[in-house]
């Protein structure tokens, strides 16, 4: 795979070199998505994120395929991080990590309630020394209520939320949506959550404890269409506009909205079908809601007849909305992804170049382009604290810490 390599001239280039976070620490102690994808982020504007991992490492590390410890989950929601390992069960750990988070600006977690707290690591522990800490806490269902010790996974809520059910098939069959929404938009919010709560540290010298949850993002998400089915007094709802959908065409797929009845025009001009722009029964949306299943018995008939390059043609051309239907290798390769230079060449560990979305809106360029392995940076997280050479050997000895070098990439 080959990347273009970011150019200043780019209109997509970063407006500055100076990154936001430039000298703020982050202690991630979070393992999965969620935490890590918030993390990365931070590092990602210029944050100096270590991620705290027990010696077996954050559980990421072992879903999916597996080459020395790195995982394709593992590598895409850390890079750019120093991983430090670190036994939190014993006295000398918890010693290593109050240490750690002295010296933090903000903590991330994501165990379930009481854990930190039983570690000597809770916000209320850390934050009588640091009153200015970011606390950050990642969980399923947040840190009270009837389900706080319920384990809470994406699937989880997605199945909960009601995410599954606006997901359903032609036959009503709720199902999961393929990526890991629930997972990925709480590691955004949490974000944004963190950046709100450093504003107001910077402003008036206050710290927080942002409570994040897969719940409440899962609600925050759709709360669009939840309000959508709520006025229609929780009925099947309406769909926005006839037509929009998926038609398979002579090579492949392509995607067609009519958002609006100029737009039904331009869609009976592309396909040839002008009777419809004269019959008084496609004239408005409410009309064409009655006949949906004439028109996409006809779109999809129609559609299946010339390739995907000629609709894309002919649809753009008549100002209809539309788009090829493209996997990730087709989506990476297409001329405006490549010339907006959204991803780049990455290295993971045992796997070789993988691609790397940029973070969208950022103020200056991420140049990370590896994810750490377990404990790869603990000798030099060590000496930053001060500890020296013989008390490092002692702690490795004792299996309080684990190191390793960093190898090939």
């Amino acid at each position: 795979m080959t990347l273009p390599t970011p150019s200043p001239s780019s209109s997509s280039a970063p407006s500055t070199a100076i990154k936001p976070y430039s000298g703020l620490r982050v202690m991630d102690m979070s393992q999965g998505v969620a935490g890590p994808y918030c993390a990365m982020m931070l590092a990602e504007q210029g944050a100096d994120v270590i991620k705290v991992e027990p010696p077996t490492g954050d559980w990421s590390r072992v879903l999916g395929q597996q080459v020395d410890g790195m995982t394709p989950l593992s590598f895409a929601y850390n890079v750019g991080k120093r991983s430090l390992c670190v036994d939190a069960q014993s006295d000398q750990g918890r010693e290593l990590l109050l240490q750690l988070a002295a010296g933090a600006d903000v903590v991330i977690e994501s165990f379930r309630p009481g854990v930190m707290e039983r570690l000597g690591l809770s916000y209320a522990a850390l934050s009588k020394d640091r009153p200015d800490l970011v606390y950050v806490s990642v969980t399923g269902f947040g840190q009270d209520g009837p389900y706080v010790d319920r384990p809470g996974s994406d699937s989880t809520l997605q199945a909960m939320s009601g995410m599954m059910v606006a997901n359903r098939d032609g036959q009503g069959h709720p199902r999961k949506v393929g990526l890991l929404v629930a997972d990925i938009s709480t590691g955004i919010y949490a974000m944004q959550a963190t950046g709100a709560a450093l504003y107001r540290r910077l402003a008036h010298g206050m710290g927080a404890h942002v409570d994040m949850s897969l719940l409440d993002v899962a609600a925050a998400f759709q709360n669009g269409a939840i309000v959508d089915q709520a006025l229609a007094n929780w009925n099947t709802v309406t769909p926005y506009s006839v037509p929009a959908g998926t038609f398979k065409t002579l090579d492949g797929y392509i995607n067609v909205t009519s958002l609006h009845d100029r737009m039904f025009v331009g869609l009976c001009k592309a396909i040839g079908r002008h009777d419809w722009m004269t019959d008084a029964r496609f004239a408005t949306a409410a009309n064409r809601f009655e006949l949906a299943d004439e028109i996409y018995d006809t779109l999809h008939r129609m559609f299946r007849e010339q390739p995907t390059s000629h609709w894309l043609a002919v649809m753009r051309e008549h100002g209809v909305v539309c788009g090829k239907v493209s996997d990730y290798a087709e989506f990476i390769d297409d001329p405006h992804v490549r010339h907006r230079q959204i991803f780049r060449e990455g290295r993971a560990p045992g796997f070789g170049p993988v691609p790397i979305a940029r973070l969208p809106g950022a103020l200056s360029e991420f140049t990370a382009t590896r994810s750490p392995r377990c404990g790869e940076h603990t000798q030099e997280i060590l000496d930053e604290m001060g500890i020296n050479s013989e008390a490092q050997r002692a702690l490795i000895a004792a299996g309080v810490v684990v190191g390793r070098e960093a190898g090939p990439t």
